[in-house]
């Protein structure tokens, strides 16, 4: 990149030259021209700011190659955040009509799998009756720009933290007045500057540790600049900051407070840390009293609803890499590595096509899956440069990356010799002081952890002292030598662990390799009791993946795996004291997570008894996703009611329903006989109470529609029928399809028919792409009225004599769907199916979408309508069979065939907060599937009569 920062710059009436500028940004946070040496200052702090940030260190190929890291402006790309969306453009239906339909299908060269964020359309939305919008991601430098105050979330890896570094990079540079290729962020003007300042939040933490922050009182908010200051003067060696600081403060959201890492904070007070709520209830005093930007990066599952209610901050996760981000990630790095003498210049292109040719390979979605990851990726890249291939799991990829950094202990590195000769004997590796010596270590550095990063600190004389036991174990002469000697060769090959504080402490390289480490040790060598005490814990999470998935190659591991499993879904295998039901929910949950992380046919392979373990997922993890008891406690704690142990909110709901799709949700029938057993006897009793499948409404005369008090109101009388308690999954829809259902005509109308056979459809549109992710207990989208009517039809036909005569297996008129949502059981209409309350995300699925996708049906037991029926409202629209006319009114009679447009009701997933209630109306021609759009089945009359 350019390293020139040469320039000039116009300020008033006055004209400024030299190296280095900052005029412009000394403006901004003195509101006039700086003098001189306020101008010098700035720019002393801008220009070590940048050059502390500029490089980023890389892990994966040891000290020998890259020890000076590499550019992080080269390497860097831009990274979106989920569910929050930037609308590119309008399309009119001339526009994107296609043959009398309004599918529209994102252009190849616009996918996410060609293009990068800014330009990648994510999402298609109606925006009137005639026009579509596009959007694309929203990118995090446009949140950043749009929130003052702000927290970025995401797993290990994803980016967090080198986004920050390189946010404060960027601009560090644009306030020296340097603007070209490297320094611009998308979404920001050319003339916008802030005054950056990063701060660890775990090193904030251990300086205000002992204080009084007058939390109950009045706040002394100069402790938190006191430390501030402290830092930028020690780190950057900033001549006095606090001018710099109060400078800017004093200008209204100048000045831009990244505070990196909040799940790096302990949770309790220790003797060298402030806790966490503590911390944060401080820097929330501080936001109030001064209007600085503040940016706070925190691992995913750290950030808490308690933290949530503390700020009231907005939180944003990164997004996943797309394909086009993979590729510009490698088109990045490989050219970079050549630069470092990596790789020959013609291997670029031969590595690029191998990497993307795996990990777009269908038989490896966990790799795929695992190149999401910034850190991963890069790890892939390194590996694959070294080996040629890539390991098909996250623990063997770690364990690939370990093995190379301990091999280049193995190989002569130093005056000539390898890591053996350097103490003594030969046939000690690196890969036996990993074992015997490095993983203990690292466990319990991991286990009291202190540092401002995470990463575990090992005291150089207890590394020593280790050492030396060690040696002295395997009757090495001279162990105290030896060890200092191994010392020695350690701090000049670094890549996996490195000297910090003088040499006084130890730590490794990256978390992630760190956390590798202590989960081996944990799941080898410690008790279980010891792995279940630590499961609650968030620092911990990964190590225990990591650490069962290594069980996994080793000779003895199966036992050991069947014994953690076993007792997290059995609450009664282990001595933990008495299981809170919400414990036992979340033990399921991991379990579910190590089965599917492990892979549970490899662990069949192992003679692991899977199927009784899978057994017991299956009953309670449906037992979780029924429990409105626990529903209405997620509620309530979703307000802000403290709860301990709190239950699990809609967010760890759904992951459970995730998990359970893989496992066979007993939640719903698929096959024939599943149905003909949950249809055998109906009940005729309304109200919310079992988990039965065909929820009653009673016959009656009914009142529907004046939702607005301009509305008339349509009398319909009903005779009784039954509604889905869910909308029909994937896993029940592609029963349809295995059954014929696209290659028998009887299920088909006749205007089904001929569309289906003008358009030469075997599945739903978007039917590929549902399958692909494997979340079969999500509603299927994607289906036209035509397909949905032959759904119905197909079933209705196997039931025979079974169902009340004169009834069938049909979609929902728009009187019927709207009495089962709306009415109480009181028999009064009301504006949700929960009542007048505003939805949530424990109610409802709304302005959440992942992938373009809606979530596992049946996560907002609270939300249910008065029948039993749930997800109503939200997730996806819902097909009817009546047509669209305007207005509620006349004549509210199913039609069996139509080719004119048809009712949708209850919108989607893609729908914001204040549109989820029962009178949200669309309409949709019937040869039109989109990605929102399923259906629910009735046992209904084939017709209706209406009055009035």
């Amino acid at each position: 990149m350019a390293t020139n920062t040469t320039g000039s710059v116009n300020a008033d009436d006055s004209e400024f030259y030299g190296p280095v500028v900052g005029v412009n940004l000394g403006t901004i946070i003195y509101g006039r021209p700086p003098e001189e040496t306020e101008r010098q200052r700035l720019v002393a702090y801008l220009e070590q700011l940048s050059n502390s940030h500029r490089i980023m260190r890389v892990v994966g190929q040891g000290s020998s190659h890259l020890t000076s890291g590499i550019d992080l402006a080269s390497a860097y790309m831009m990274l979106a955040v989920e569910n929050r969306y930037r609308q590119m453009f309008l399309l009119t239906i001339d526009e994107f009509e296609v043959d009398q339909t309004d599918q529209f299908s994102i252009p190849e060269e616009l996918s996410v799998d060609r293009c990068l964020p800014d330009q990648a359309i994510v999402r298609v939305a109606p925006n009137t009756a005639d026009t579509l919008a596009l959007f694309r991601a929203e990118l995090v430098t446009e949140t950043v720009l749009e929130n003052p105050h702000l927290v970025l979330c995401g797993p290990p890896g994803s980016g967090k933290s080198t986004f920050a570094k390189h946010l404060v990079w960027a601009l560090a540079q644009r306030g020296l007045d340097q603007i070209n290729h490297y320094t611009g962020l998308l979404g920001w003007n050319d003339q916008r500057r802030l005054l950056p300042v990063l701060m660890p939040l775990r090193q904030l933490a251990g300086a205000l540790v002992g204080k009084d922050l007058g939390l109950n009182g009045t706040s002394n908010i100069g402790l938190l600049l006191n430390a501030v200051c402290a830092h930028l003067q020690t780190q950057y060696w900033l001549d006095q900051p606090r001018k710099l600081l109060d400078a800017g403060l004093e200008r209204s959201f100048k000045v831009l407070l990244v505070f990196d890492g909040l799940d790096e904070v302990p949770l309790d007070a220790t003797t060298e840390s402030l806790d966490r709520t503590s911390l944060l209830n401080f820097l929330y005093l501080f936001a109030n009293c001064y209007d600085a930007r503040i940016l706070i990066t925190c691992r995913s599952r750290a950030w808490t609803q308690e933290y949530h209610h503390i700020t009231h901050w907005p939180m944003v996760e990164l997004a996943p890499l797309t394909g086009g981000q993979i590729t510009q990630f490698i088109n990045n790095w490989l050219p970079l590595l050549h630069t470092k003498g990596l790789i020959e210049h013609e291997a670029i292109e031969r590595y690029s096509e191998q990497l993307l040719h795996s990990l777009l390979d269908p038989q490896r979605t966990k790799l795929r899956k695992m190149a999401e990851n910034p850190l991963l990726l890069s790890m892939m890249i390194f590996v694959m440069v070294r080996k040629g291939v890539l390991p098909r799991d996250r623990h063997s990829l770690y364990e690939e990356i370990l093995q190379q950094l301990l091999g280049e202990w193995h190989v002569a590195s130093r005056d000539g010799q390898n890591l053996g000769q350097a103490i003594g004997d030969e046939q000690i590796t690196g890969e036996e002081l990993r074992d015997q010596v490095l993983d203990r270590l690292c466990y319990q550095a991991h286990l009291n952890t202190t540092s401002k990063d995470g990463r575990g600190r090992i005291p150089s004389r207890e590394l020593k002292a280790e050492l030396m036991e060690y040696f002295a174990r395997v009757n090495l002469a001279d162990p105290y030598r030896a060890a200092e000697r191994c010392v020695v060769y350690i701090d000049q090959c670094s890549g996996l662990i490195q000297p910090e504080d003088d040499g006084t402490v130890y730590a490794f390289a990256h978390l992630t390799l760190q956390e590798h480490s202590a989960g081996r040790h944990l799941v080898f060598y410690e008790s279980l009791n010891q792995l279940l005490r630590l499961r609650r814990d968030d620092r911990w999470r990964e190590p225990i993946f990591l650490g069962v998935g290594c069980l996994t190659k080793a000779s003895l591991g199966a036992a050991k795996i069947e014994q953690v499993l076993t007792a997290l879904v059995d609450p009664y295998a282990h001595e933990v004291g008495e299981m809170h039901r919400y414990d036992w929910y979340r033990d399921l949950v991991l379990a579910a997570e190590l089965g599917a992380d492990c892979n549970w046919g490899l662990l069949r392979g192992k003679q692991i008894q899977v199927d009784r373990i899978q057994r017991r997922l299956r009953e309670g993890l449906g037992m979780l996703l029924n429990d409105y008891d626990h529903a209405q406690a997620a509620l309530t704690h979703y307000h802000g009611q403290p709860m301990e142990p709190a239950p699990l909110l809609a967010r760890e709901r759904q992951k459970a329903a995730e998990l359970l799709a893989g496992l066979g949700d007993p939640r719903y029938p698929i096959k024939i006989d599943q149905w003909l057993e949950e249809t055998h006897q109906l009940s005729t009793k309304f109200g919310r109470e079992g988990n039965h499948y065909w929820r009653y409404v009673p016959a009656g005369q009914y009142q529907i529609g004046g939702w607005k008090a301009t509305d008339p109101t349509t009398s319909v009388v009903l005779q009784p029928y039954w509604v889905g308690r869910f909308m029909v999954t994937v896993e029940q829809y592609r029963a349809f399809i295995n059954a014929g259902g696209y290659t028998n005509d009887a299920w088909w109308t006749p205007h089904g028919h001929a569309w289906k056979n003008d358009y030469q459809r075997h599945t739903p549109h978007l039917w590929d792409t549902q399958t692909a992710q494997e979340y079969v207990n999500q509603p299927v989208y994607g289906v036209t009225w035509y397909e949905a009517m032959a759904y119905c039809n197909w079933l209705s036909a196997q039931f025979g004599n079974l169902l009340p005569q004169g009834y069938r297996i049909c979609l929902a008129s728009e009187a019927e769907w709207e009495v089962a949502v709306s009415y109480n059981t009181h028999g009064f209409p009301q504006i949700a199916p929960w009542g007048n309350l505003p939805a949530t995300p424990e109610h409802a699925v709304y302005d959440w979408s992942k992938a373009q996708r809606p979530l596992s049906v049946g996560l907002g037991l609270v939300g249910q309508a008065a029948c039993g029926a749930l997800d109503s409202v939200g997730n996806v629209w819902e097909w009817t069979s009546t047509p669209y006319q305007q207005g509620i009114h006349g004549v509210q009679q199913a039609v069996d065939d139509y080719d004119n447009w048809m009712v949708l009701r209850g919108g989607s997933h893609y729908e914001a907060g204040i549109y989820v209630f029962c009178a949200l109306r669309l309409k949709g021609r019937p040869g039109n599937g989109t990605y929102n759009i399923g259906f629910r089945c009735l046992i209904a009359p084939r017709s209706y009569v209406s009055v009035g």
